[in-house]
């Protein structure tokens, strides 16, 4: 005979230990570990565009490029500003994590940069991430935290996306970056080196 146990709190840290006694027999106890929100890798080629189309090869209209050079670099890479802004967008999808607790906060996090000669306008080159929850064709706008400024080495950006009840375990959620580049003189590119998310 069989029996299923099930356990869920939002308050036991990562490490804290719990014990079910599992039988009268001395001895008989189960004890566990609260594991820590696991961090997962996102495919850069599996970026879209805003229209939720693949990327092509070159930045236009707005959506990022995917640059690659075989066994050297894998990016995505934005238009060349000329002394003006660009703003460009890619879209991933993910799927939470078996181990998310419905509620949660969970966060996001690019490695980005500024690449090129130009002047780069500090306060108007920023990474914005939007966030939503699909279900049924529906989305959903989920609360994320601030834009944050791109700098001209490459730095990890962290976002922080407010859970709710609706996002569950298994729930599409749809990440949508908006990398926005002004340059005060000469050429900039905006490139992003990896995006994870921990959850």
């Amino acid at each position: 005979m069989s029996q299923t146990l099930a356990l869920s709190s939002t308050n036991l840290p990562a490490g804290a230990a719990v014990e079910l006694e599992t039988s009268s027999l001395p001895g008989g106890v189960l004890s566990m570990k609260a594991a820590a929100p696991g961090s997962h890798n996102i495919d850069l080629l599996s970026a879209k565009s805003d229209a939720g189309v693949p990327l092509t090869a070159t930045a236009t209209g707005g959506a990022m490029g995917i640059s690659r050079t075989a066994g050297t670099s894998l990016q995505l890479v934005g238009e060349a500003t000329s002394s003006n802004a660009k703003t460009d967008k890619a879209l991933f999808s993910i799927t939470m994590p078996a181990t998310y607790v419905s509620g949660s906060n969970f966060t996001v996090s690019v490695d980005c940069l500024a690449a090129g000669t130009g002047t780069i306008t500090g306060g108007s080159t920023t990474m914005t991430l939007a966030a939503y929850l699909e279900s049924i064709g529906v989305e959903t706008s989920l609360t994320v935290s601030a834009a944050q400024p791109i700098l001209t080495t490459a730095s990890v950006l962290t976002f922080t996306i407010t859970g709710t009840t609706s996002i569950l375990a298994g729930s599409q959620v749809l990440l949508e970056f908006a990398m926005l580049i002004t340059s005060a003189s000469g050429a900039n590119t905006g490139n992003v080196n990896s995006v994870s998310y921990t959850a």
